[in-house]
This record gives C-alpha cells, structure tokens and sequence, in this order.
C-alpha cells in the first residue's frame, strides 16, 4: 500500500494560491528545498488528505486532490474537489474502471460488487461518498481507501515530539488495566503511546527500542514509564518516560533528557509501535534530523530506511540539512522549487538525466541542493 502520485491546488486564480502538480513518490522518500519552499506543506497536504478519506477531517474551504495509489496490486486514482466547505466532485478509478462518481448536488453512482452494477445514490453537500458509503461486501475497494488513510501518519522531529506531556493516574491505570489497550494516535501522547506498546507487547518491544537507541548512539540498559515522583520531587503524581544509560546509575525521566535525545527516543518508539502494531504504513517525518549532532543524525536515516525496508512502510521524510542530504542516496531525493504559490517537484522519475550526470560529476549530495541545478525548467514553466 503506497502513495505514487499526487496533486493538490487550493485557492485557484486567486491571490493566496498554493498548486503542487505531479508530485510522485517510491518507497523512501527524501524531500529537499530552501526554507518555504513547501516541505512542509507537501507533509500537511498528505496528512490532511488521509484525514480526510478516513472520516477525521471535515471539507476543506476550496481545494482539489487527486491521488494515486498502489493497493492490493492495484492502482487507484482517486479525485476531490472542494468549494465552500461543500464536496464539487468526487471519482474513484481502480485500474482503469470508475467505481464512483459524484457530482456537487450530492448526486452519483457507485458500482455494487454482489450486484455488478452501478446504483444512484445522493448525500449531503459536505459528506465525502468514499467516506459514508464503505461496504465490505458490496464496496470493499472504499474499505481499501480507509485502511490506507488510516494507515497515514505524521511526525514532526523538530517539534517539542510531546516532551512536556505527562499521563494522569487515572487513565495510566485504566490503560494499564487492560489487556490489549487501544494505540493512541495522537504523535505528541509519547507516554500513552509507550505505555500502551508495552501492555500490548511486552518486553519485546522495550527490547526493540532498546536496540535501536544503541544503533543512535545512546546506550540505554533500561527503558520504560513510571510515576514521576519516584524519580525527582515535585508536587503532583504523573506517568512520565524515562531511560537509564549504561554510564548512569539512576533513571532519567523525560523533561530532563536533552532535546535531542527524546526527540530520538520519540521517533524510535513511535517506529516501533508502527512495526508491531503493522498499522501504519505511510511514516511522514518533518525535519528529520533537527537538533542532532552528524553521527546520529546520519544513523537516524539508517534507522528508517532499515524500517522502511523490513517492515512494509513507505517513508517521506522532509529536511534541509547538510547532514541528512549527503547521507541519504540522490535515489530518494525529490527536490521542491517554489515560484509564488506554484510548487514543483524534481526527481529520478522526472529528471532522470540531471540526476545522472550530477552522480557522473561526483560531487556530493548538498553540493546538488545548493546549485540551483533546475532553475532552468522554473524560468521555462
């Protein structure tokens, strides 16, 4: 299951106008580009669409997406436009047949598998059909779509990654309490997230994360969640997280560690419930890298590449570090160019001679970045 192409306008003929066209994707994915460039947006984007397809997100104000997608050896291609908060079409195509078409009264038609025919059908103005008409038996191809939305999630390493988030007792131990807890969504609950992990999985999973801390660097013996005041004092009882390094003899809980150190432990974790849990299949990492120094940060792209590889995800990963971009092969690399408000992506798929002959030169991967290398098909656009 894999996102292969998309496209994506918002506020078209307009002042405000954002338009990325053609935007493809394999397996591992590095985005680059100068600051406000679109990394960014490009993640929120894709976030935003498979909340969308999976019933989290209400309509947009005025946008388009189109979408293909690999599933189950098959290619969907699927179309949405918005205007006003209400739905102005909507069409899915598996592998060259439509299966749904809606139009923006709220009127359409949708192929039946049991019956082998197309039915009418008429929602309301701001209900999305892939969304309200799922079916396993006569619309199993929607239930497709919502595993893949489901499957989609984003995570911002530059950010805070939850680190002054704590968990309360009363939910710790309602969670505690059962035997297979629900995964929390949300990337910032680190504790919920861990501490649900661990009731699941056992030692297993402290193991992995374990293993892993050590391949970044960080030589843990020891990882887990407990409350708060059995470590520092302070006036209220939380669960929070904590490590315990092989050079220290105490346990370190989360809002001491350094930054750097838990935005790792964060991401690693979070890895890790996605390669149990096998829920999540489309890893999108903002920024991957910030705050790292150059050993971890180059082991940090080891880390989900080798993810990525062994475990079935697809992996975008956005940065503009010198870092990252001279550790990570030009194969992955997509490079966004932003004139205005319209955004272009360059790669291996669209641009195969210049990454050719820029690998020919020798030169390392930054020196790419930096060297305006496709300016020319901007100015020609």
């Amino acid at each position: 299951m894999s996102l292969v192409k998309l496209s994506y306008s918002e506020y078209e003929d307009q002042s405000q106008s954002w338009v990325i066209q053609d935007a493809t994707f394999s397996d591992i994915n590095l985005i680059v580009g100068k600051n406000s460039s679109g990394k960014t947006r490009l993640l929120s984007v894709i976030s935003s669409f498979a909340k969308l397809l999976s019933g989290q997100q209400a309509p947009f104000e005025s946008c388009k997406f189109s979408a293909v997608l690999s599933l189950n050896g098959s290619e969907f291609v699927y179309d949405i436009s918005f205007k006003n908060r209400a739905i102005e079409s909507e069409r899915l195509v598996i592998d060259g047949e439509e299966k749904l078409v809606r139009e923006h009264d709220g009127a359409g038609k949708i192929y039946y598998e049991l019956e082998k025919k197309f039915l009418d059908f008429k929602l309301p103005p701001d209900a999305i059909a892939a969304v309200n008409r799922r079916d396993e038996k006569q619309h199993p191809y929607l239930m497709d779509l919502h595993a893949w939305a489901n499957g989609v999630v984003i995570y911002l390493f530059g950010s805070e990654f939850g680190k002054g988030l704590v968990l309360g007792l009363t939910e710790a131990e309602s969670l505690f309490r059962n035997p297979n807890p629900p995964l929390f969504d949300d990337p910032n609950n680190l504790v919920g997230i861990y501490s649900s992990a661990f009731t699941r999985y056992g030692e297993d999973f402290d193991k992995a994360v374990i293993a892993d801390m050590k391949a970044l660097g960080y030589s843990l013996t020891d990882v887990g969640s407990e409350n708060i005041q059995t470590m520092i004092n302070v006036p209220f009882s939380a669960i929070c997280l904590f490590t315990q390094e092989e050079d220290l003899g105490f346990k370190n809980p989360q809002m001491h560690m350094s930054q750097g150190m838990f935005r790792a432990l964060a991401l690693t974790i979070h890895l890790n419930v996605c390669a149990f849990s096998k829920s999540k299949k489309l890893i999108l990492v903002d920024d991957i890298g910030e705050g790292l120094d150059y050993e971890r940060a180059v082991a940090i792209i080891d880390l989900l590449i080798f993810k990525a590889q062994n475990h079935g995800m697809q992996i975008v990963m956005t940065s503009n570090d010198r870092f990252v971009m001279n550790k990570v092969p030009l194969t992955y690399w997509s490079v966004l160019k932003r004139t205005g408000g319209n955004v272009k992506m360059f790669n291996e798929r669209n641009s195969k001679d210049k990454f050719d002959h820029f690998k020919y030169i020798g030169l390392n991967n930054f020196d790419f970045f930096a060297s305006d290398y496709f300016s020319a098909e901007i100015d020609d656009a």
